[in-house]
């Protein structure tokens, strides 16, 4: 399926859900929004990615 990552088209494979994507993108912490929406980190485990989803994910960082 094709969704917009970061303002770039990309393939991902049916039944990918956030989870999952942070993980293949090596992320260990991410905000991360879909179609505008910010969704909850207790979301990202059951939120399947859809055929033409708009997501975006900003990698959280400590910092001082």
């Amino acid at each position: 399926m094709n969704v917009i990552l970061n303002k770039k088209e990309i393939e991902l494979p049916s039944e990918m859900t956030v989870a999952r994507l942070i993980t293949e993108k090596q992320l260990k912490r991410a905000a991360v929004w879909v179609n505008g929406a910010q969704l909850l980190a207790s979301q990202y485990e059951s939120w399947v990615i859809k055929e033409g989803d708009n997501i975006k994910i900003l990698r959280v960082v400590a910092g001082g």
